[in-house]
């Protein structure tokens, strides 16, 4: 995350939560929610979450409850622990569908996802939530302040979760495993039609082909190869297979 968009994505973060314009909260629990607050001011996070989830815990029917459980998720953010984030960003969620909160749940449970998210070579099922969650936020609040940031994100899970995909199907061609190859080819090439990788995966596609000895199907891939991406290494090497075929570039 470049430096300008972390700082205007955490800026929504820095604030204590329970109390509004920061006033000191009195009632029942009020010692324990202003300690909340003056911890998570100090950048004590562990502390915060502390005394936050001990706040909700025992004071379920608190007018100060919901950003209560907003300020838990919020301090285990900060300090990292995405999986007790996500938690409580679904927990708020759950009570308070709509809410004016809800916009920046959706978000940071998206953002949670994200980075928890794992390079292409690893299991990318956070990659498919964060994207997901993004999803829905651009969908509900297509207009809010975060939207920019969460089309962003977005896209870079959809391209880290084809770029996991194309590191299966180049094993599977590796592996000459050409009929498996040939169905997530056929699927990568429906699902990710922009994709940079577009000409290796339509060569690969000939390729398995050729290999399956389905000669028809590979020169009509290739030669889609050739003629679409004429400036890509993979036409030459498309060109130099149609040559085995007798097709003409």
């Amino acid at each position: 995350m470049n430096r300008l968009v972390c700082v205007m994505v955490m800026a929504a973060l820095v604030s204590p939560l329970v109390s509004c314009g920061g006033d000191k909260i009195t009632g029942k629990g009020a010692t324990l929610a202003n300690r909340a607050n003056g911890f998570y001011a100090k950048e004590r996070f562990q502390q915060a979450t502390n005394a936050y989830r001990l706040f909700v815990e025992q004071n379920p029917d608190s007018p100060y409850r919901r950003t209560s459980i907003i300020g838990l998720a919020d301090s285990s953010y900060k300090e990292e622990d995405y999986f007790t984030a996500i938690l409580y960003y679904e927990r708020f969620l759950e009570l308070y569908p709509i809410d004016k909160l809800t916009p920046r749940a959706v978000f940071y449970l998206g953002m949670s996802h994200y980075n928890d998210s794992h390079s292409p070579d690893r299991d990318q099922t956070p990659s498919f939530r964060a994207k997901e969650t993004f999803a829905m936020f651009l969908e509900r609040f297509p207009d809010h302040p975060l939207t920019p940031f969460a089309k962003k994100y977005k896209g870079e899970m959809e391209a880290r979760i084809a770029q996991s995909e194309m590191e299966i199907i180049r094993f599977y061609s590796r592996v000459n495993q050409n009929h498996s190859a040939v169905i997530r080819l056929k699927e990568y090439i429906e699902a990710h039609p922009d994709s940079a990788e577009m000409p290796e995966a339509m060569f690969l596609l000939g390729k398995s082909y050729y290999d399956e000895q389905s000669y028809k199907k590979a020169a009509m891939v290739f030669t889609a190869v050739i003629e679409k991406y004429p400036k890509s290494d993979f036409a030459s090497q498309a060109a130099n297979l149609a040559k085995t075929l007798k097709i003409k570039k």
